[in-house]
């Protein structure tokens, strides 16, 4: 497979200039598996660790090669695994917040002390497709939450409903997400029945990169399947007991298509751990931002201060308290995150 078809392109090239000129080559991590890597490269895949230099180098979860990865790798004569030397720059990534490590637990049960990281899930992707179960899974909340991620990442978004041969309200549903994002395309699917799924090939051309988000149970292996044209995932079906979905894809991996389309499928999460600057917000709740431009006092906080134009569009109903109370909630988490993060930077600075 050549590098190009998939997603090697000029940029790439420049930064690999000087790796070319050592006699190094160039791959993409398929998958991942602790400290063991495959990846892609022209004439086959190859098993690979990073070197021992690389890893002295990494000092967060970060700085380790994620799935879609570009690598510089050397493979020694008659030797099937790989060395990764260097990771290339990254384009974009899809992160989010790597649980608390390395504190101790405190009477109420919260992690104190720990070091709070960013963890990258894949890279390189042109299009994150959220996708959203209409089997009891809708939950307006979350689509705002992968939205805000998804524009952390740098990443184009859309967003999925699937399962529409079982439901008799997928309007009502579409426009509640044209409320709280207008701009991004939606499309109804099923899968299973295969409705309207040819929406995915305009995404999924030659060389472009795209990745499934949802909750487990919402179809992201049922779409998988049918874009590969075989059950090369596994499916299970929603639990009946607690109405929650089983986790099928347990890592994340590159499949490549006939089309030559790339799909990056990842397990599905219950709790979407936030990751970013407070002013990402701006893109996944651009209304309040528009409208807190209106407001009388520039410290406004949105509440019973005199002239505050969000308060003024929730009295006319051209805003929700809830999408209102989800931006305040959203800002506190990061708040507290980028908080955490400079004080962990402080603590470190002075070792």
């Amino acid at each position: 497979m050549e590098l190009h078809s998939q997603g090697w392109n000029a940029t790439f090239e420049e930064c690999f200039k000087s790796f070319k000129q050592k006699g190094l080559k160039a791959g993409r991590v398929i998958s991942k598996n602790k400290d063991n890597f495959l990846i892609t490269v022209e004439e086959k895949s190859l098993t690979a660790k990073i070197t021992g230099k690389f890893r002295f180098k990494a000092q967060f979860n970060k700085d380790f090669p994620a799935v879609g990865d570009w690598v510089v790798y050397e493979r020694k004569e008659n030797d099937n695994q790989a060395l990764i030397h260097a990771i290339l720059p990254r384009e974009n990534a899809y992160v989010r917040k790597l649980p608390i490590s390395g504190g101790r637990k405190c009477k109420k049960g919260m992690i104190e002390g720990g070091k709070t990281e960013e963890q990258v899930i894949a890279s390189y992707i042109n299009t994150a497709f959220i996708v959203i179960g209409l089997d009891n899974n809708f939950e307006i909340r979350r689509v705002e939450r992968f939205l805000t991620l998804v524009y952390n990442s740098g990443i184009e978004p859309v967003i999925i409903l699937n399962k529409v041969d079982l439901c008799f309200k997928v309007e009502e549903y579409i426009n509640q997400i044209k409320e709280v994002a207008d701009k991004v395309p939606v499309y109804s699917v099923s899968a299973e029945k295969n409705v309207n799924m040819d929406v995915f090939f305009k995404y999924l051309t030659c060389g472009k990169t795209v990745i499934f988000l949802g909750s487990s149970g919402v179809g992201k292996s049922t779409i998988t399947n049918f874009l590969v044209g075989d059950s090369k995932q596994k499916t299970q079906s929603i639990s009946t007991s607690t109405g929650k979905g089983k986790h099928t894809t347990t890592n994340s991996e590159l499949i490549f298509l006939q089309t030559g389309g790339i799909i990056i499928d990842t397990p599905g999460v219950r709790e979407l751990q936030l990751w970013g600057d407070e002013e990402v917000l701006d893109q996944s709740f651009e209304e309040i931002k528009q409208l807190s431009y209106d407001c009388k006092f520039n410290n406004c906080q949105h509440q019973e201060e005199p002239g505050c134009a969000i308060q003024k569009a929730i009295s006319d109903q051209r805003l929700s308290q809830s999408r209102l109370n989800s931006f305040k909630k959203q800002l506190a988490e990061l708040q507290k995150l980028n908080t955490r993060i400079r004080d962990f930077k402080k603590k470190s600075n002075k070792k």
